[in-house]
């Protein structure tokens, strides 16, 4: 299939990884939390602080059901994207679902380095609690499983070429 979907949680890398392997395969790179920013005219975390989660869901399942794109993509979801049904099976038929499991500790150290960012879903629990509840999902909607902890970036990108069986232009 000529298209990928990355999955995974919030700071698996599903952006920076899914950039990388489409510049490797020079193909185009779509994020679908880009395509909500630009829908709304404002960054991903305004939108998650004006809906609720469940409205913010359904932002989510429009956004990826309306994908449809021409030729080869590598397309990066919002973590919470599993929860969809029909934009699950959509991927599906779209592309080769890519499911980035990073520990939930290493997790811990990229949110925790970057900027406060809403995450939905999250709540009293923590992060444990959400990647306990996603991980069956992510684990049942992927094709495959790449399990990460410390590759740099380009080491991430070979290891979902070469599980993926994709050649890399470089």
């Amino acid at each position: 299939m000529e298209r990928l979907t990355l999955i995974g949680m919030p700071g698996s890398g599903k952006s920076a990884i899914g950039r990388t392997v489409a510049a490797r395969l020079g193909w185009e790179f779509i994020d679908t939390d880009h395509c909500i920013e630009q829908r709304f005219g404002k960054k991903l975390q305004a939108v998650v602080d004006e809906l609720n989660a469940e409205e913010f869901r359904r932002v989510e399942e429009e956004t990826v059901l309306a994908l449809s794109p021409d030729g080869h993509a590598v397309i990066s979801t919002g973590g919470s994207v599993v929860y969809s049904e029909p934009a699950m099976h959509h991927l599906a038929s779209i592309s080769t679902i890519v499911f980035l499991a990073l520990p939930v500790q290493k997790l811990y150290e990229r949110i925790a380095s970057e900027a406060p960012r809403g995450i939905v879903g999250m709540s009293e629990g923590g992060l444990d609690e959400l990647y306990e509840r996603r991980f069956a999902l992510y684990q049942k909607h992927a094709h495959h499983v790449i399990l990460l902890n410390d590759e740099t970036l380009e080491e991430a990108a070979t290891r979902v070429l070469s599980q993926c069986r994709l050649a890399s232009h470089h």
